[in-house]
């Protein structure tokens, strides 16, 4: 393979640093702006290639030492090699970048809000089950491979700590040669534990997960088999609920929660800081509450729109238990999105999409009444194509503040707020 001295212009919108070389780009996982390295050149990518490290002949003075000994094989957190502040200053950067590209530029990025090390409080990990026993941890970096985790300086304690039972508990339940799927959550009560696979909950199995529940502190313990893909709770010790502003709320099992607490409580305080008072407020892709239970203190009123019936349901008894004036609605809003006429009872809209982002449902928006427009995002380029309709309609978007749950990845969140003085 051909070998190359290169040295990294910068970092890409993926993470990977890129050099160039005869005007062709090259792109390096692992480095950082200024590295000067020795690269063997890989496949073609687009308009250049891929490329490792070989030798780093010269570090960069936005280097630090990663906190993970799994850094390089494992598949997450791809830039731990890079000092807090730089990382803070690329992911505001990827924002700005995204906002050029609609032609707003002059809109104020502010400083990241970062979640620290050890807080993320949910976790997939893979489990297989071998010969020799089983494996609990994540993929190989771009391999179907996995590898035991010894350590994750992302996630919290508890979720960590039960790596080593779960390799026991598993080896009597899994089939051999097979792979599950763990999806755990730190809930205030213990962990909430879901596990996916091709395992048979005969009452050998229930008794050995009910045990692990109880031994190991778990709020509760669920199956999914994957050969009909019923969902079976097999032990709920205590409600596995998570604390949202000054609300609980428990979560389905494998339910979305926002992925550490210091990030929601970041969200939250910029939610009611901007929040109109006694707000007729519409929240949109509400999951079970996050943005709903906070704002209804602050609010006249709020209907909560989701597309996920355990997430709509888990809401609304959140909501019933302390008589907060909440309506929960289960609705599709790709499939069926809100027409225009149907936000005219309300003055405020909070929206919080998946990744793929709401281009439907905000095309419909946009030709709302509407003033007041909070829109949170996990994506920065589809919430730049959504923004532009909603400029487009004459809102104003004066300023974006990133908040970073994703420590050491490429992802990045975002807080917004849309005005319009008056109706188009």
């Amino acid at each position: 393979m051909d070998k190359l001295e290169l040295t990294v212009d910068h970092i890409g919108m993926n993470g990977d640093g890129v050099a160039y070389h005869n005007e062709r780009p090259y792109y390096i996982p692992f480095t950082a702006r200024g590295d000067r390295i020795l690269a063997t050149v890989g496949e073609k990518r687009g308009k250049g290639f891929a490329a490792s490290i070989d030798t780093i002949l010269s570090p960069s003075q936005d280097r630090q030492t990663p906190k993970c000994r799994h850094f390089g094989s494992c598949g997450g957190c791809g830039l731990q090699h890079l000092k807090p502040d730089v990382l803070a200053d690329w992911k505001q950067e990827k924002i700005r970048q995204s906002l050029q590209s609609i032609g707003a530029a002059k809109t104020t990025v502010g400083p990241v809000r970062t979640s620290p090390e050890y807080s993320r409080r949910r976790v997939e990990f893979i489990a297989a089950k071998r010969k020799k026993g089983v494996m609990v941890g994540y993929h190989l970096r771009r391999s179907h491979q996995i590898f035991d985790v010894g350590e994750c300086p992302l996630i919290t304690s508890p979720l960590l700590a039960l790596v080593k039972p779960l390799r026991t508990v598993l080896a009597d339940v899994m089939p051999r040669n097979s792979q599950a799927r763990l999806t755990i959550s730190d809930t205030l009560n213990g962990p909430d534990l879901l596990i996916t696979g091709p395992i048979t909950a005969d009452l050998d199995a229930r008794e050995r997960l009910a045990t692990f529940a109880q031994t190991e502190k778990l709020s509760r313990i669920a199956l999914i088999n994957e050969g009909d893909n019923m969902l079976e709770v097999i032990a709920e010790l205590k409600p596995p609920l998570i604390q949202v502003g000054r609300n609980t709320v428990a979560i389905p099992p494998g339910g979305f929660l926002q992925a550490t607490q210091e990030g929601q409580d970041a969200l939250i305080e910029m939610l009611l800081d901007v929040l109109p008072k006694d707000a007729k407020v519409l929240d949109l892709f509400s999951g079970c509450g996050s943005f709903s239970l906070p704002a209804v203190h602050q609010a006249k009123s709020v209907h909560a729109v989701e597309g996920d019936k355990s997430l709509t349901a888990a809401l609304q008894t959140a909501a019933n238990s302390k008589m907060l004036p909440i309506e929960a609605e289960y609705r599709d809003l790709f499939r069926r999105p809100l027409l225009p006429e149907e936000f005219a009872p309300y003055d405020t809209v909070i929206i919080d999409p998946p990744r793929a982002g709401a281009k439907a449902q905000v095309e419909e928006l946009a030709f709302s009444n509407i003033k007041t427009i909070i829109f949170i995002s996990c994506n920065p380029v589809s919430y730049a194509r959504d923004a532009e309709i909603l400029l487009d309609r004459g809102y104003i978007l004066s300023n974006v503040t990133p908040i970073d749950q994703f420590l050491w990845s490429s992802h990045v969140e975002l807080f917004s707020v849309f005005t319009k003085a008056q109706a188009f």
